[in-house]
């Protein structure tokens, strides 16, 4: 699989310029596609307009309660953006973001600080609750060889590089379908995706991961069935990603649904956040030492009319900066997993270290490791004021 250069031209001209723009691949296709659109006179870059049912890419922010939501239009091809970025000057670029990534990562003992503060509910209701980390890495190397690097390891994941001045800039390589329509038949498409172990691992799955994943799974039947959908639960089988692997029923309902108002519905589902779910997401903010931002929020595309929305896992939000010795982009990696009455903090720590291991490597690949290390007070993201 060989990215478009054309689209890898245009990709790196908005990158430079702040022009809002997607490169993404549905899971199993090898062909990119490659749109960006100006942002509009307030500086923003809505994925959806009024009146206005053509394509478009779109991002939204864990727990949006928002109607609102960032993306790009199918307005520009690679081409044009190329043409327009010829003829722009240096100084020619539209506004920065307003967010920026963290510059140092979750410690080990904030995490545990989190866990223990999450088990008292836990031990005493049941239920589960998702806590994250995110760590912080800096690197000289172009981003867009990281992400190529990325997309081409994991071909069965939906892949996206994105930018837009509500987000910043964001790629990932995730296997989590939130929703995918078929307008022609009036069906859904969904899956429940919790419980994770190492692909190396022949023994049967815990009980700690079964529950976990039973809890997601029963989420999103009866959303979709209070939707008023006839839904069908597919046997309980085992989704691989890289080095780990997960449990997954894949989902169907029929019935004429609002796309939109079901995504927010279903999002975010448990395997991100907790059961009960408004529990959960308080714990989420009380305990949690950083921001999600779009990270356990949804992704995805309108392509044709039908909706194709993926859980943003396995992510990246990245921003260009410079160190006292170099100059590269800094990364926030993200990871979390599912905390049951039952689960052990060190093991918990440990998966969502394995969920970015792959990632990591990647962004370091080759970097001698005084190029990799940086003081957090001293970095400087490169158009920041």
């Amino acid at each position: 699989m060989e990215i478009n250069e054309t689209y890898l031209k245009a990709a790196e001209g908005c990158l430079y310029y702040n022009i809002p723009f997607a490169l993404f691949a549905l899971p199993g296709e090898t062909d990119f596609t490659f749109f960006a659109s100006l942002p509009d006179s307030e500086g923003c870059s809505p994925a959806f307009a009024e009146g206005d049912d053509g394509d478009t890419f779109f991002i939204n922010f864990f727990d949006n309660d928002e109607p609102y939501t960032a993306g790009v239009r199918r307005e520009l091809s690679a081409e044009e953006v190329l043409e327009y970025v010829a003829s722009c000057n240096p100084a020619d670029t539209f506004r920065d973001p307003d967010i920026y990534p963290l510059v140092s990562s979750t410690h080990r003992v904030s995490y545990a600080n989190m866990f223990r503060g999450v088990m008292p509910r836990l031990k005493e209701f049941g239920g589960k609750v998702v806590i994250s980390r995110h760590e912080a890495l800096f690197s000289p190397r172009p981003l867009l060889d990281v992400v190529c690097e990325y997309f081409l390891a994991l071909p069965s994941t939906f892949r996206y590089l994105v930018y837009t001045p509500e987000s910043g800039v964001w790629f990932a390589a995730t296997p989590e379908l939130l929703l995918r329509t078929h307008s022609s038949c009036d069906c859904v498409e969904t899956m429940s995706l919790a419980g994770t172990k190492l692909t190396s691992d022949t023994a049967p799955w815990d009980d700690k991961n079964v529950e976990e994943h039973e809890f997601v799974t029963e989420f999103i039947r009866d959303n979709l069935a209070d939707e008023g959908l006839d839904v069908e639960v597919g046997s309980l089988c085992e989704l691989q990603f890289s080095h780990i692997k997960h449990l997954c029923n894949h989902i169907r309902a029929t019935g004429h649904v609002d796309p939109l108002r079901l995504m927010s519905r279903l999002s975010p589902t448990p395997a991100v956040a907790g059961m009960p779910r408004e529990v959960s997401l308080v714990e989420i903010d009380t305990f949690e030492t950083h921001c999600r931002r779009c990270y356990g929020g949804y992704v995805g595309v309108r392509l044709c009319g039908d909706y194709h929305a993926y859980v943003n896992l396995r992510c990246a939000f990245a921003a260009r900066a410079r160190t006292e010795i170099a100059e590269g982009w800094l990364y926030n990696l993200y990871a979390g997993g599912g905390i049951v009455n039952s689960s052990v903090e060190a093991e918990e720590w440990a998966e969502a270290c394995s969920k970015t291991s792959l990632l990591e490597s990647l962004i370091t690949k080759d970097v001698p490791s005084e190029m990799l290390v940086f003081t957090p007070s001293k970095i400087k993201f490169v158009g920041q004021t």
